[in-house]
C-alpha cells in the first residue's frame, strides 16, 4: 500500500491534477470568503456604524433638550422594536434591555460589568426573554455600543444602544459551513479525478515503456496500441509506430546486406586459405612455403574477425534473448576451469577457482560460456609468467550473481575500462600481441543481451605497475529480469 502511494506521488500527472484541485479549492474558498464578507462582515460593520450614529444622536438630544428628552426618546425607540436600548444612572433604569437576561457573549457576566463608564465600548452580547419559552427568543446574539451621556461636569447616565444580529450570525454560520463543505467536496473530487486521470494516463505510458523495452530487446514487431481517439497520446502512438516501421525496414535491409556480405566474403576467403595451404604443402619445407602458411593464417584471422563482428551485431540486436533459460552455471564453469587449468600451467601461471553451487541464472549457456572463455583467455594472454588467475562465482549483497576472472597482470587503467569495450580498440601495450580487439566487445554484447553489467576493477596485483584486473559479469536477479 505504501509503495503504491509512493509510486502514485511520483506520477507527474497526478501531482499536476492534485495541484489543480488544490487551486480550485483555494479559489472556491476565496470566492466563498468574499461572499461571507459581503453578507456578514459588511453587515456587522454597518450595524456598528449605525449604533455609533444613534448614540451620537442621543448625546445631541441631551445637549439641546436635556435628560428628560433622552428618556422620552429611549422609550419611543424601545416601543418601535427596531433596536435594543438601556439607559441607566443612579435614579432610573429604562429600555427593553432591562427586562432581558443580558450577558456578555461567551461569558456569564452582566453586560456593563468591567467596562469603564466614561469610555465608549463595542460589546457583543447574548440576551434572552425570561418570560418566554420560545427557543427563538433564547440566547439571541447582539452587538451594542456602551458609553456615557456626558454633561459639562460629568456623566448623566450610561446608554446602551444595540442591534439584534442573530439572523446575520446564522447566515454567517451557514456561509462558513458551506465554505468548508464545498472546499472538502472539491478536494475529494479533485483527489478522485487526479487518481482516475493519472491511472488512465499511466496505463498508456506503461504501454509505451513496455513497447520501448520490447524493441530494445530486439522485438521489432511490437507496436504501440492505439484507441483512434486522435488525442495527443494516440497521435504519439501513430508516430512511434511509423518510426518503428521505418526502423524495422532499415534493420531488415542491414541484416540482408550483412548476410549477403558474409556469404559473399566467407566463401572466397575460405578458398583463398585452402589454396594458400595447398600451395605451401606443394612447396615443401621452403621459405616460400612458410610465407604461404603465414598468409593462410592471416586469412583465417580475417574469417574469425568477420565472424566476431557479425556475432556482436546479432547479439546487440537481441536476436537470441528469447532463448534465455534457467541455467546452473556451476557445471559450465567447472568445465572451463578444467579446460584452462592446463593452458595456464603451460603458460607458467597458477589457476584457481571458487565456484559456488545452488546458483541459478537466466542465461544462454553457450553465450555465457563464450564470454567467460574470452575473459580467461585475455587473462592468460596478458598475465606475465608466474602470475595468478582466479575464477569465482558468488551472490552479492543485493542477490545478483557475479562471475569474476581476477589476475595479477598489468590491468587496465580506469580511464580506458569503458573504451576497451568498443570494437577493435586495443591499448598500446597490447598491440604487439595477437588479437583483433573484439574479445571484450563480445563480452559486453553478451552482458547486454543478459541485462547484465560488465564491470572491471583492480585485480590481485600488489604494485602500481601490475595492479591486475578483475573482470566481472553481474547478472540480474531472476525476478528483476525483463524479456
Amino acid at each position: 500500500m505504501i509503495e503504491a502511494l509512493k509510486k502514485l506521488s511520483r506520477n507527474t500527472l497526478f501531482r499536476l491534477s492534485l495541484l489543480g484541485a488544490f487551486l480550485f479549492a483555494a479559489s472556491l474558498m476565496i470566492v466563498a470568503a468574499s461572499v461571507y464578507y459581503a453578507t456578514v462582515t459588511s453587515e456587522l460593520r454597518r450595524i456598528d456604524r449605525l449604533v455609533e450614529t444613534e448614540h451620537s444622536e442621543f448625546q445631541k438630544i441631551f445637549d439641546e433638550q436635556g435628560f428628560l428628552a433622552v428618556e422620552r426618546e429611549v422609550t419611543i425607540r424601545t416601543a418601535s422594536g427596531e433596536g435594543l436600548y438601556g439607559l441607566v444612572n443612579d435614579i432610573i433604569t429604562i429600555g427593553n434591555l432591562t427586562s432581558q437576561n443580558v450577558t456578555k457573549e461567551g461569558d456569564q457576566l452582566p453586560l456593563v460589568t468591567g467596562l469603564q463608564p466614561d469610555q465608549f465600548t463595542k460589546v457583543p452580547f447574548v440576551y434572552s426573554n425570561p418570560e418566554s419559552d420560545e427557543e427563538d427568543l433564547q440566547d439571541r446574539r447582539a452587538r451594542a455600543l456602551v458609553g456615557p451621556i456626558r454633561t459639562e461636569n460629568g456623566i448623566a447616565a450610561i446608554l446602551v444602544v444595540g442591534r439584534d444580529v442573530e439572523a446575520t450570525m446564522r447566515i454567517g454560520v451557514r456561509v462558513r459551513n458551506a465554505i468548508l463543505l464545498s472546499s472538502a467536496i472539491a478536494l475529494v473530487l479533485g483527489l478522485i479525478s487526479s487518481f482516475y486521470v493519472s491511472r488512465r494516463f499511466t496505463r498508456r505510458v506503461e504501454a509505451f515503456n513496455k513497447l520501448a523495452d520490447d524493441v530494445r530487446s530486439g522485438n521489432l514487431e511490437r507496436r504501440a496500441p492505439r484507441n483512434h481517439s486522435e488525442d495527443e497520446m494516440d497521435l504519439l502512438a501513430e508516430h512511434l509506430n511509423a518510426m518503428l516501421d521505418h526502423i524495422d525496414r532499415l534493420m531488415k535491409a542491414m541484416r540482408y546486406a550483412g548476410d549477403s556480405v558474409a556469404h559473399d566474403l566467407r566463401t572466397p576467403l575460405t578458398r583463398l586459405r585452402t589454396r594458400l595451404e595447398s600451395a605451401a604443402l606443394d612447396l615443401g619445407d621452403t621459405a616460400e612455403a612458410d610465407t604461404l602458411f603465414s598468409a593462410a593464417e592471416d586469412a583465417s584471422e580475417l574469417l574469425q574477425t568477420f565472424d566476431g563482428v557479425l556475432r556482436i551485431a546479432r547479439l546487440e540486436a537481441g536476436e537470441r534473448r528469447e532463448l534465455l533459460t534457467d541455467v546452473d552455471p556451476k557445471p559450465m564453469l567447472d568445465d572451463l576451469a578444467e579446460l584452462y587449468e592446463p593452458a595456464c600451467e603451460d603458460a607458467g601461471l597458477t589457476f584457481t577457482s571458487d565456484i559456488e553451487s545452488g546458483i541459478m541464472v537466466l542465461a544462454d549457456r553457450g553465450l555465457l560460456s563464450q564470454a567467460v572463455s574470452n575473459l580467461i583467455e585475455n587473462a592468460i594472454k596478458y598475465t606475465p609468467k608466474g602470475g595468478k588467475i582466479h575464477l569465482e562465482i558468488c551472490k552479492n549483497k543485493v542477490g545478483q550473481t557475479e562471475i569474476s576472472i581476477i589476475d595479477d597482470g598489468p590491468g587496465i587503467p580506469p580511464s580506458d575500462r569503458e573504451r576497451v569495450k568498443e570494437r577493435f580498440v586495443r591499448l598500446d601495450k597490447s598491440r604487439t600481441l595477437p588479437g583483433s580487439g573484439l574479445g571484450l566487445a563480445l563480452v559486453d554484447a553478451v552482458a547486454d543481451l543478459h541485462r547484465a553489467d560488465f564491470v572491471m576493477g583492480t585485480g590481485l596485483g600488489t604494485t602500481d605497475e601490475s595492479p591486475g584486473l578483475k573482470a566481472t559479469l553481474v547478472l540480474p536477479r531472476r525476478k528483476n529480469f525483463k524479456h
